[in-house]
């Protein structure tokens, strides 16, 4: 009899070897999951000494503690936009080059001349003959059918295409920053449901390995129980990792030291209330797409392409219109210095040097000496050769108007199309998020009956940990809907430079 006691005892504590053991091996698998306290601690300490440094930026503190809080979207594009040296740098570059482009007046300013000669000539039995010359003059073209200006303008508006360009790229970079912003929130977000789903577990599969040792459960039971709870366990590494490597990623975006760690204080929790941001937006579609089209770095940079091809087909237009223009000189010649009669001479230049097929210029001069008329002359030059290739570049510089024309109609076309779109994709998303959070809020009411129905031991612990992973899967579908609306919400203001 003692030996039978002796035995079950032995046998019982054998059983509890190997339960305790199995709990030994899943605590130590699951010890590479951060310690949420102390991310919670460390996430606090960072918080007060932003509010202690008081003059520091709300977004980031002092470097000392290697963090940076990002409460929004907003807040992550704007730390980018600060350390983006690239882009501040091509923001310079253009805009330099926009002022030099203002500035390019030559075209109608007077063109001075200034020339000094002195020479000696030997000739053969007859004395040496010496001359001396100062010529100066000025020249003003006070018409050339308005190619100068058009000219002018076609720069300014090809620095203004290049900010354009600019500002474009820009806001591409913003987008990007914005993009990886909801993908790391949304892992974050995950990673934290599956989290404090797998710490739920965790106390259920303790208290379970105790009622395994006590034979109140069967092998089998506790066996499956161990696999659903380490399935949880390495899901949430998994989100975990994921979101590290995307919290990497946007720090890189943002500019960020490797050092700096990214928190986010954006509240998305599956038991806050849920808000619309998308009432009433039909009702307002005229007003979003109105402001879309004038904010519209794409349809600026249309139109001012097509205004630049209008531009150039005038110019080759007015390439058959003469150039007038007027000289007036002045020269002192003699054989020895000082010189002291001057000699005045007037032009006027008649010129179509720009005449694709007969280039040539008209002069007539004039000259005074003494206060009286010294002679008169006409010329008549040619120059350069007839240009035969002329009517086909008219043609496509006719058909290069036609298309950009047709550019900026269907930018603007494609622009009212997304406005459209994101309106009603965003309505379509904040109900499909409502019924996500209603969905969730259910869920978790159920598991609260589920479990005290685990405590009355009405239902087995199996079942309790698919409910649980149910619940969290319900969760973090509230969250990707949720998501989901707030980027479609990001861009359609980013879209119409506006806030919902």
């Amino acid at each position: 009899m003692n030996f039978i006691i002796k035995f079950r005892e032995t046998k019982r504590e054998t059983i509890r070897s190997i339960f305790r053991a199995a709990l030994a091996l899943t605590m130590l698998y699951c010890a590479n999951l951060p310690n949420f306290a102390q991310t919670c601690m460390e996430k606090t300490a960072v918080q007060t000494a932003e509010e202690a440094a008081g003059d520091i930026d709300k977004k980031r503190i002092s470097s000392h503690f290697c963090a940076v809080i990002l409460t929004s979207a907003d807040d992550a594009a704007r730390i980018a936009a600060a350390n983006d040296r690239e882009g501040r740098l091509m923001k310079k570059l253009v805009e330099t080059e926009a002022k030099l482009a203002k500035r390019s007046i030559t075209g109608f300013l007077p063109q001075f001349d200034f020339a000094v000669s002195d020479s000696a000539t030997v000739q053969k039995e007859k004395g040496d003959y010496k001359s001396k010359a100062i010529e100066a003059g000025v020249t003003q073209k006070i018409f050339n059918g308005g190619k100068s200006l058009l000219e002018y303008k076609m720069q300014i508006e090809k620095s203004l295409y290049d900010c354009l360009e600019n500002e474009s790229a820009q806001k591409e970079r913003q987008k990007q920053v914005t993009a990886a912003y909801h993908r790391a929130l949304l892992l974050k977000l995950r990673g934290d449901a599956l989290k404090d789903a797998a710490q739920n577990a965790a106390t259920v599969f303790e208290a379970a390995c105790l009622e395994a040792e006590q034979g109140m459960i069967s092998s089998a039971q506790f066996l499956k129980s161990q696999v659903q709870f380490m399935k949880m366990q390495a899901d949430a590494n998994a989100a975990q990792s994921a979101f590290l490597d995307s919290s990497r990623a946007l720090s890189d975006l943002m500019g960020l030291d490797s050092r700096e760690k990214i928190f986010f204080e954006e509240g998305m929790e599956s038991g806050q209330e849920f808000k619309s941001r998308a009432r009433n937006l039909n009702e307002r579609l005229t007003e979003l797409t109105q402001a879309a089209l004038e904010n519209s770095v794409a349809l600026k940079k249309a139109r001012a392409e097509a205004s630049w091809s209008k531009k150039r087909k005038s110019l080759m237009l007015r390439a058959f219109l003469p150039s007038v223009s007027l000289r007036a000189g002045v020269s002192l010649n003699g054989r020895n210095w000082p010189l002291s009669e001057p000699a005045y001479s007037f032009k006027v230049i008649l010129g179509f040097d720009n005449n694709p097929w007969l280039p040539m210029s008209l002069s007539k001069s004039a000259g005074l000496e003494k206060g009286s008329l010294a002679s008169m002359s006409d010329a008549i030059n040619g120059k350069g050769v007839i240009d035969l290739a002329w009517p086909s570049q008219f043609k496509l510089s006719s058909l290069g108007v036609e298309k950009a024309l047709l550019d900026a109609e269907k930018t603007q076309r494609e622009i009212e199309s997304q406005v459209f779109g994101l309106v009603q994709s965003l309505l379509a998303a904040e109900e499909n998020a409502r019924l996500k959070f209603e969905t969730s809020r259910l869920k978790e009411k159920y598991l609260e009956l589920y479990k005290i129905q685990l405590e009355q031991g009405e239902i087995k612990m199996t079942d309790w940990l698919e409910e649980l992973a149910e619940c969290a899967k319900e969760k973090i579908n509230w969250l990707e809907a949720k998501i989901q609306a707030e980027e479609l919400a990001k861009s359609l203001e980013d879209l119409c430079a506006l806030k919902l």
